[in-house]
């Protein structure tokens, strides 16, 4: 890994933005007002305190990332991949995140989501949508009035996690983890494991 670019209070627009990839960069109370994300890549890039309110996604890959205290709020995220990404204590409010599939195959698209952490993320009125959610991490974080449909929920751990008001439908669930509290909250379900 060489040097770490650092870009601070910048506001980027999508001119300079489309088609580029970022590695090994720290971006600071940076923002992106209206701007299209469109085949950029980042890689082992983070984001501290960003805001990207009103993005639109179109190709982005984000890989190796973390967004400590950013906003990611009401973002539609199906023409967006991300790998080994860390949104702990970042806010991801009515966020959907959903993967279009082709209109000729019938069969749904899964959102792999397994190798990202959200501890302590505020996820309130999101939707997760065919999400392999396989071990993710939501120790802690706000998932209040969250809609989990067709998903994967093998060893997710919830430990900790509000959960008013979260609804999981057709969900995948084999030893997914709960605390005490979060099994009370969300009621007499089948599939999840207490942890200690």
């Amino acid at each position: 890994m060489g040097d770490i670019e650092t870009y601070e209070e910048n506001v980027f627009e999508e001119d300079g933005l489309a088609g580029r990839q970022f590695s090994d960069c720290r971006f600071v109370r940076c923002s992106f007002p209206d701007t299209k994300l469109r085949f950029t890549a980042f890689s082992r890039c983070d984001f501290m305190m960003c805001d990207f309110s009103s993005v639109s996604f179109e190709g982005t890959n984000f890989t190796g990332c973390s967004f400590p205290e950013s906003k990611l709020s009401d973002l539609n995220l199906y023409q967006v991949a991300f790998r080994d990404c860390d949104f702990s204590g970042a806010v991801m409010r009515n966020c959907v995140f959903q993967k279009l599939q082709a209109a000729r195959n019938p069969s749904p698209k899964r959102f792999d989501l397994s190798t990202c952490t959200f501890r302590e993320t505020d996820l309130t009125g999101s939707v997760f949508m065919s999400c392999d959610l396989t071990e993710t991490d939501f120790k802690q974080a706000t998932l209040d009035r969250v809609a989990l449909n067709r998903c994967v929920l093998k060893g997710t751990d919830f430990t900790g996690a509000s959960l008013a008001g979260t609804q999981f439908a057709e969900c995948r669930i084999e030893k997914a983890k709960l605390d005490v509290g979060g099994f009370i909250g969300f009621g007499q379900s089948s599939g999840f494991e207490l942890s200690d």
